[in-house]
């Protein structure tokens, strides 16, 4: 594994502790580190999913799937925790949570939404 495959995977660790039942890994002032579009707000995120930043698309699609990614890597008995759904539908549902929540970052979004999706996941390839 190289070093730039274990970064995203280490703060996907912090970020997606609470979905297996521990506490958050935070600093003192109760806040963790996201770079990128994962510190973008979410009011940010909804803004360029609707195309108000043309230029930022990419670096929000690929930050959600690299976040996607990371989770099935990272938690146990993850095979997909998108239990069989499109990246189009995690963006969707996140996007809608970013609406109602426009002040959380969009790691905490992808946290959430992990942790929702967590029941429905696929530990096996589903053919």
């Amino acid at each position: 594994m190289t070093p730039f495959r274990r970064l995203p995977a280490l703060g996907l660790v912090v970020a997606l502790s609470l979905s297996v039942g521990t506490g958050w890994a935070k600093s003192v002032e109760g806040r963790y580190l996201a770079f990128g579009p994962g510190n973008w707000t979410c009011e940010d995120a909804v803004a360029v999913a609707q195309g108000n930043h043309p230029g930022s698309q990419g670096r929000l699609d690929g930050f959600i799937a690299g976040y996607l990614s990371a989770t099935n890597v990272i938690l146990k008995n993850t095979y997909d925790i998108q239990g069989g759904q499109p990246l189009s539908a995690a963006k969707a549902r996140v996007m809608g949570f970013c609406r109602d929540n426009p002040s959380m970052v969009l790691a905490n979004a992808l946290a959430v939404h992990s942790q929702r999706q967590y029941a429905d996941r696929h530990s096996v390839p589903q053919d």
